[in-house]
């Protein structure tokens, strides 16, 4: 990464993460900071960045990641989910417990050159097994004991910067196929949540739980993640509409995030809902992990891309990666928008169009006539190179 100097970025077709339409303006850059936007800035000297071709947006957001590197089975390290693939904040989903988030907020997140924060798993232990292919299969609620509720309070009251809130997964697997050990983390980080005042997210897929029980359960601006997932008691119906249930959450100001993963987004349920029934998500994000950065996730902007195919509008794609995750954040007034004031966090994407293979969770590719690719990013000022794209 570059030193952060002042920049005056020129010629690109600017989308400010907003959901409206692109603008062709320019951005200029200064102390970290945006400081004025308009057409036809002239120069004071500062460093020139051609953007010719190229869309401006804010600094791609992924609310869902695992970069507890060197804990676990999941996790990657923050450089391969950040801003090599145009990420400038990511948002660690449960990888860590209360018996190891200490240890991140030590060794991972300062050391990260993008913003890491984190939502705690209501597991003590957090998300460290619980992949079936290597034994023995055990996950963050083997033991319903893991849901210890004043441990997470506790914990999250002594990072209250770094942990955004809660998070759970809800998958009869990682709860050693006991209902009662799924409802106490159901429980628990429901508890968690209020007695911190924090947001929380669901992992629900393939669980004894209900999807309606979960649905209506949900507060305003909680997360539900792995909208998409092909499992049995994903919520649309056998004609991909959604449930009632579903509805009357995003009435309520429930957040539905992607959250691709290596299990979690399937085409034949991502089609109707998308283009048959305009059930798109808030969030669009990766789950990337391990066992999925190689394919079928690879990074944000081929998650991107997947909408695209679609057929969500590019505003709607870079909204859905910058100021909506950013809202669910609650970090608004700082990140997401290419506005004055706010961060200097932006990423220069190519669009290309060609035919480019798209590959879900059940091996299915679909060729995409269009594609995001990052060419460069800048952190609050500090401009580096993206090598995430082939």
């Amino acid at each position: 990464m570059r030193e952060a100097v002042g920049s005056l970025i020129r010629g690109g077709l600017v989308y400010d993460g907003s959901g409206e339409a692109a603008r062709r303006v320019d951005v200029r850059l200064e102390n970290g900071k945006i400081t004025e936007i308009g057409p036809a800035l002239v120069s004071r000297g500062e460093r020139v960045v051609d953007a010719s071709g190229l869309l401006v947006a804010p600094g791609l957001i992924d609310l869902h990641v695992h970069v507890f590197s060197g804990i676990g089975l999941y996790s990657i390290d923050p450089f391969e989910a950040g801003l090599r693939t145009g990420v400038t904040t990511m948002l660690d989903t449960g990888t860590a417990g209360a018996l190891t988030f200490a240890n991140m907020a030590r060794f991972i997140i300062p050391r990260a050159p993008e913003d890491v924060f984190a939502l705690l798993n209501i597991s003590m232990i957090g998300c460290i097994q619980g992949h079936p292919d290597f034994p023995p299969y055990m996950g963050d609620l083997n033991d319903g004991r893991h849901a210890h509720v004043p441990s997470a309070v506790a914990c999250i009251n002594r990072f209250p910067e770094q942990l955004i809130g809660t998070k759970v997964r809800l998958t009869s697997g990682l709860a050693n196929f006991d209902v009662k050990n799924e409802w106490a983390g159901f429980e628990g980080v429901f508890a968690a949540a209020e007695q911190t005042g924090r947001p929380l997210m669901i992992h629900h897929a393939a669980s004894q739980i209900p999807n309606v029980t979960v649905l209506r359960a949900l507060r305003k601006g909680d997360t539900y993640t792995h909208l998409y997932n092909p499992n049995a008691d994903h919520c649309f119906d056998k004609h991909g509409a959604p449930i009632d249930a579903l509805l009357d959450a995003r009435a309520r100001g429930v957040i539905f995030d992607v959250g691709h993963g290596v299990g979690a987004f399937a085409w034949r349920v991502a089609e109707p809902a998308c283009q048959q029934f305009g059930f798109w998500p808030d969030t669009i994000s990766t789950d990337l992990h391990h066992f999925n950065l190689h394919g079928p996730v690879v990074d944000l902007p081929t998650t991107m891309s997947k909408f695209l195919y679609l057929g969500m509008p590019m505003a709607s794609v870079i909204r859905a990666v910058t100021a909506a995750p950013a809202a669910a954040m609650r970090m608004s007034e700082r990140i997401g928008l290419l506005r004055e004031g706010m961060d200097a966090d932006v990423v220069l994407l190519r669009h290309e169009r060609g035919s480019f293979p798209l590959t879900d969770v059940e091996g299915v590719t679909r060729h995409s006539p269009e594609r995001v690719v990052p060419v460069s990013v800048c952190k609050r000022g500090a401009w580096s190179s993206c090598t995430g794209a082939e």
